[in-house]
């Protein structure tokens, strides 16, 4: 196609002058851009904050009963540091809630009780929440169990 004003294509358009096909295209690129950028901003799908966003750096233990006590643990792994939130939850009908939190810094394990005596039966987890020195935040979810408490 050419951008003559002889072409059919620049009458249809309603562009008599050279250049302005190019103009349009180069318009609907700004526009384009401005919606993926827009995107990426609402819906957080931003890239890692660090090099190695598939590093993990903290772990999260298996959530056990022993009589009346529901345990869990969890750690943050060298090379990473910073700090983490324990939490063992249990299931209600309007969603999890937390039963005990612990706060910890630095790498290494920390574990977690809640006495969970005549509340009946729950399903019971432990997570882990860490926000690292680099400003990156981390989850993990321990398995789900069953428990009665009486």
């Amino acid at each position: 196609m050419t951008d003559d004003i002889s072409s059919p294509h620049a009458e249809q358009c309603g562009s008599g002058r050279p250049g302005n096909r190019k103009r349009r295209v180069l318009r609907l690129a700004v526009a384009l851009s401005a919606l993926a950028v827009s995107a990426l901003l609402t819906t957080g799908a931003a890239p890692g904050r660090h090099a190695g966003a598939d590093l993990t750096c903290t772990s999260i233990g298996r959530t056990f009963q022993d009589g009346n006590t529901i345990s869990g643990s969890g750690s943050i792994v060298s090379p990473c540091s910073g700090g983490a939130t324990l939490v063992i939850q249990r299931s209600r009908w309007y969603g999890w809630e937390d039963m005990a939190t612990v706060n910890f810094n630095g790498r290494h394990s920390q574990t977690i009780t809640y006495n969970c005596a005549g509340t009946g039966v729950h399903d019971f987890r432990t997570y882990i929440n860490s926000q690292h020195a680099d400003g990156s935040y981390e989850f993990h979810e321990s398995n789900h169990i069953s428990a009665n408490c009486g």
